[in-house]
C-alpha cells in the first residue's frame, strides 16, 4: 500500500467539499483508497502534465502524482477547471 500526501490546495477542497456534499466526499474517500492499493491502474496524463495521473467522479476530476511509494494528491476540480 502507498502512503498519501495531501497538497495544501487539495486538503481546502477536501474540508469545502465535506460541508458542502457529503456524499461526493464518501465517493472520493472511497477513491482514494482505491488509488493507494493500485495507483498504475488510472490514467496517464501527457504533454505539461506529464508524470502526472487521473480518475474522474462524475463531472470531477482528481489528478496524482505517484513517486516511489508516495501518491501525492494535487487536485480534485471540476473537469473544465482542472487543466
Amino acid at each position: 500500500m502507498y502512503e498519501a500526501i495531501f497538497s495544501d490546495e487539495f486538503k481546502r477542497q477536501l474540508k469545502k467539499l465535506k460541508k458542502k456534499n457529503k456524499s461526493t466526499y464518501e465517493r472520493l474517500e472511497k477513491k482514494i483508497k482505491d488509488i493507494l492499493l493500485e495507483p498504475d491502474r488510472f490514467k496517464h496524463l501527457k504533454n505539461i502534465l506529464k508524470g502526472e495521473q487521473r480518475t474522474q467522479l462524475g463531472p470531477f476530476v482528481l489528478r496524482f502524482k505517484l513517486k516511489e511509494n508516495k501518491v501525492y494528491f494535487i487536485t480534485f476540480k471540476h473537469h473544465d477547471f482542472v487543466y
